[in-house]
């Protein structure tokens, strides 16, 4: 009777032990899965704010080279416009 039992009880052991291993091995390797995941998604949102404040910086010289720009227009512009005005009332 004993010996039946260990006979039916030792193979279902087995299966368990292997289940509890195969288990830990496929959770370490999700573990080291994710975390290299993770680690390249840190790195690549680094590289895409470090473009982003590229892309603000080059924004912001190209607003002031514009504002520059009017505003060396509107001088221009002025200055026509008084010497015209200038010229006419002579």
């Amino acid at each position: 009777m004993r010996s039946r039992f260990m006979r039916w009880l030792l193979p279902r052991l087995i299966i368990l032990a292997a289940g509890i291993a195969i288990g830990y091995y496929a959770r370490d390797q999700q573990g080291k899965e994710l975390k290299r995941a993770y680690e390249e998604t840190v790195a690549e949102l680094a590289e895409m704010r470090e473009a982003g404040q590229d892309l603000i910086e080059r924004g912001r010289r190209a607003g002031e080279g514009l504002r520059a720009g009017a505003e060396a227009a509107a001088d221009s512009t002025r200055a026509a416009v008084e010497e015209i005005v200038g010229e006419s009332k002579n």
